[in-house]
């Protein structure tokens, strides 16, 4: 709030304060009650005129700005006549063909400059637009809230001398803030226009530098495979010293303080504060880089670096180079941001040299690792030389990288140096795959054996790159031999981390077959299907990375990525229907979640929600598979809506589904309703004891077409669902585990049947599994032809129901050996005859039987 606002506000106050007071100042007021409300008018009189003198200081000096604004209004018509100017001199070099790629680019950083003053001066011009509107409305109010106080002044019809005098001030007041409002509205006035120009200028510079971008982007693809007269050829001493001697004053000036100073200082001038903050976030990205280098040394120290080698590799590989890693990434992001890329030659070659020192540590630090953990001491050589040329080549490419940004792509130093790079390059892979060959034929390591063309692709792979390099070179394609290295080094590193990730991937897929080989069935179960997901996605994330990878390595642009998202999204036409690869890929996709998300649901229902809810084993059973339908059959709306079936092609298709059941899915469709029927009424449910045609089982599944039962010998039955709605079944658990159990058992006519019965019940009461309510009872079942038969009845549960029976029969046979109840056993009589009829009647000899005698045997 500022001063005059403040002070109008507490002539407002006093203002009220005096309409406040009633009857004030009229004839019949005694003059002691006068006084008081007549000091009021006083102060609201010295008030206004504080106010009004304020006002007339403001006015001036609004007067004075006013006019320097309209002295400065052609200093910025200078400006932008001079921008337009710098547009069409843009526009008339864009029409030229033979302009070099590194004019274009000069072009490129001229014109967003001006895109962002104009962007800068049209921000600047619309907040102050905003100021004077707010100012505008303020004035508005203070002239309305004058006008009403003219208007109180005048229904009160005060005759004092200072009521008058405030109606003057007021009506100077109100002329007062009527001339500042012109004048106000004169600087709107003028920013309007400002801006319009401003932004009519940004508009125009900025279809311009679409334009221009267009240019450029024709232009590389035009040099990449433009074919120029050999420039080793037509170079001359002369151009070589020349380019010596504005190297050795680039690097002289390298060596002032007052160059660097210069760069900082441009800096500051195009990012200003922005550069402050941006280093500060640097430096918030540098101690998060080396704050996460941390954990990954704490995670490299728990891993199991014999089980897990090529992860823990990868995992030390990247924890060496983050601090790295976020230095280049942070360059690149802050660049690309303010688009200096491609206008700051200092920034532009910062970010490469970054990026190839990233590189390369990546290859130098990969082979030492490999030199570490896997020992080959015969071909350490191997090693040994690709890490010199790499240690070494690195120095030399940025050596290129400040020659290019220096002295220009087509400097003859530039050229004469790169062909020397080239050629040594070859000279080494010359040297080199000539001694590993004779290595090898020497002892070839075992995994060699019979794999001899592994060496010959690379050594191809190797020479081939070389070689075409230096054929492009000197057939003039110096762009691109220079694309082609370029394009080789970038897929090197590429295809390192791949084979990296790869290695990491196939371990962890061992690592969790032998942890899930010794891991309880139910956990397993539970969790195999997210570890299965897990590793699904990451194999999926690794092809699509490699994929995009490569492409990128390539230099494949964004438009060709979008391309390659187009050709996935491409419609196949089948019959009627059009199916795409991503809608395929999002169907698997949905498939595989809808899969893993229904058993970890069913998991979380039955072991969190409803463990402790007190319902029925079977119950809980039921609601964990209606669930796991119901989410299946989102899914599958899901998979058939991803994969391009539209309302009207369900409907067809389910229409045609309901003929197929109608038909040749009888007896799958019955079952599907027989086993919802199960889950619903529950005639039988997850955990019953059930018998089928004498066998006994339990029930462990109730599946979409039949269930599962496990008999008692643990063979798993499966039963069609149908079978249990229209057969007969007897559950020995429905609604009640209790059950009864008979025991039969025969003792010697004879006995005292008191005592067996009291025995037989004491035997029951010593059982723990045997209820005491019912009671035990013992039945005088029949007389037996050898034996007295009595039954013990006792009640127990299904699950122990055989324990406890057995459990009797073994008491009842000690116990009664001990108290000498004999258990009876049947009996035979067996008669046997000797002779014929014919000599019945004869008399038998002494000493033997006569005929018709019988001998009576225990058998």
């Amino acid at each position: 709030m500022t001063a005059r606002e403040r002070m109008w506000r507490c002539v407002w106050i006093l203002w009220l304060a005096v309409l406040a007071s009633p009857g004030l100042l009229q004839a019949q007021t005694p003059p002691a009650m006068v006084s008081e409300p007549q000091d009021q008018y006083v102060e609201l009189s010295s008030s206004l005129e504080k106010a009004i003198q304020a006002e007339k200081l403001d006015l001036e000096k609004l007067g004075k700005d006013l006019e320097d604004i309209k002295k400065e209004q052609t200093a910025w018509s200078r400006e932008l006549h001079a921008a337009r100017l710098q547009l069409s001199a843009v526009a008339d070099l864009m029409s030229l063909s033979s302009l070099s790629l590194e004019d274009l680019n000069k072009a490129l950083g001229s014109l967003k400059q001006t895109v962002d003053e104009a962007a800068a001066r049209v921000k600047d011009l619309q907040e102050k637009q905003t100021q004077l509107t707010a100012q505008l409305n303020a004035l508005a109010e203070q002239r309305a809230a004058n006008q009403n106080r003219l208007e109180t002044l005048k229904t009160r019809r005060d005759d004092l001398p200072i009521a008058r005098t405030l109606a003057a001030q007021l009506k100077e007041a109100d002329d007062l803030l009527r001339q500042k409002e012109k004048r106000l509205k004169d600087f709107l006035d003028t920013y309007q226009k400002l801006a319009g120009d401003w932004n009519a200028l940004k508009e125009e510079a900025a279809a311009l530098l679409e334009r221009l971008n267009t240019r450029i982007a024709k232009r590389k693809r035009e040099d990449l495979f433009r074919r120029t007269r050999n420039p080793l050829l037509g170079m001359s001493v002369a151009e070589v010293r020349r380019d010596l001697e504005t190297v050795a004053t680039l690097i002289a000036q390298g060596l002032q303080t007052s160059f660097w100073t210069e760069r900082i200082q441009r800096l500051w001038k195009v990012g200003g504060l922005l550069s402050v903050t941006s280093l500060l976030a640097f430096v918030v990205v540098e101690w998060l880089c080396f704050r996460y280098r941390r954990l990954c040394l704490a995670l490299l120290s728990h891993q199991d670096r014999h089980g897990k080698p090529w992860f823990a590799l990868a995992l030390n590989l990247l924890n060496r180079s983050l601090p790295l890693l976020g230095a280049t990434v942070f360059a690149y992001a802050y660049t690309s941001a303010r688009d200096l890329y491609d206008t700051s030659v200092f920034l532009r070659s910062l970010c490469q040299i970054l990026v190839l020192w990233l590189l390369s540590s990546w290859g130098i630090h990969f082979l030492q690792a490999l030199k570490e953990n896997f020992r080959f001491d015969r071909f350490a050589f191997v090693v040994r030389r690709i890490r010199v040329v790499i240690s070494l080549g690195r120095w030399l490419l940025m050596a290129y990288v400040i020659l290019q940004e220096s002295l220009g792509r087509s400097s003859a130093l530039l050229l004469l140096y790169r062909f020397t790079l080239e050629v040594a390059f070859l000279a080494w892979n010359a040297v080199f795959w000539r001694e590993l060959k004779r290595k090898m034929g020497e002892a070839a390591p075992t995994w060699m054996v019979g794999r001899s063309w592994v060496l010959h692709l690379f050594m191809g792979g190797s020479y081939g790159v070389a070689m075409v390099g230096v054929l492009l070179e000197l057939a003039g394609y110096a762009l691109l031999a220079t694309f082609w290295y370029v394009s080789w080094g970038r897929s090197l590193i590429v295809g390192l981390w791949l084979f990296l990730f790869y290695k990491s991937l196939t371990e962890w897929e061992q690592t969790m077959d032998t942890a899930a080989a010794f891991a309880p069935k139910a956990e397993e179960d539970t969790k195999g299907s997210l570890r299965w997901l897990s590793v699904k996605a990451l194999w999926l994330v690794w092809l699509f990375g490699g994929t995009l990878g490569l492409l990128l390595a390539w230099g494949a642009k964004q438009a060709l990525i979008v391309a390659f998202f187009d050709l996935l999204n491409t419609p196949l036409p089948l019959g009627n229907l059009n199916f795409r690869l991503l809608g395929i890929i999002h169907a698997g996709a949905i498939l595989a979640l809808t899969h893993v998300g229904a058993r970890w649901l069913k998991h979380f229902l039955k072991n969190r929600i409803l463990r402790d809810s007190g319902l029925e084993r079977g119950l809980q059973a039921s609601i964990v598979s209606v669930t796991g339908y119901v989410l299946w059959s989102i899914g599958i709306l899901a998979v058939l809506n991803a994969l391009g079936f539209s309302g009207t092609s369900l409907t067809v298709a389910f229409g045609a589904l309901g003929v197929g059941l109608g038909f040749g899915l009888q007896n799958v469709f019955n079952n599907f309703i027989s086993g919802l029927i199960l889950l619903f009424e529950r005639p039988i449910q997850v955990g019953d004891r059930i018998e089928i045609d004498g066998t006994w089982g339990e029930v462990r599944k109730i599946n979409v077409r039949s269930t599962i039962i496990q008999t008692l010998d643990n063979a798993s039955m499966i039963i069609p669902n149908s079978e249990f709605i229209s057969g007969r079944v007897v559950n020995w658990s429905f609604k009640d585990l209790r059950i009864r159990r008979n025991i039969n058992v025969g003792v010697a006519y004879g006995s005292d049947v008191e005592q067996v019965r009291d025995t037989l019940l004491e035997i029951a009461a010593n059982h723990s599994l045997v209820h005491k309510e019912p009671k035990p009872s013992v039945l005088f079942v029949d007389f037996g032809d050898s034996a007295l038969i009595f039954r013990l009845r006792v009640w127990t549960t299904v699950p122990v129901c055989l324990q406890v029976e057995t459990d009797l029969r073994f008491a009842i046979y000690r116990v009664f050996q001990e108290r000498g109840i004999e258990i009876a056993f049947p009996q035979l009589d067996v008669h046997l005859k000797t002779g014929f009829e014919s000599t019945a009647n004869t008399p038998p000899a002494e000493g033997k039987p006569s005929e018709g005698t019988t001998m009576d045997d225990k058998a």
